[in-house]
């Protein structure tokens, strides 16, 4: 999955708010090493700081990161949640 993949599985499936840098910090290195780049933060130290930096959906957001690499959530799982996903909510006018 590509950073925006990752986003719109996190929005559609975990029903949170995407954190477009923490899918870019865990696959930096996806260009210079392809799939061996899950070596690099694709662990629970990596767990443990998205935690840190933004509380425990952050964590779980890093978990279903992982699960997405290794092919246990795809892009495709993405396209039956669409119809059911929650639309995005517009501030009432006053």
């Amino acid at each position: 999955m590509n950073n925006k993949q990752h986003c719109e599985a996190t929005r559609l499936l975990l029903g949170t708010k995407p954190h477009p840098g923490l899918h870019a910090f865990m696959d930096e290195y996806a260009w210079e090493l392809g799939r061996g780049h899950r070596l690099l933060r694709h662990n629970l130290e990596t767990v443990d700081y998205a935690r840190r930096l933004y509380g425990e959906e952050g964590g779980m957001e890093a978990v279903f990161h992982i699960a997405c690499d290794m092919g246990l959530v795809t892009p495709e799982d993405t396209q039956w949640a669409k119809p059911i996903a929650k639309p995005k909510s517009k501030p009432a006018k006053k």
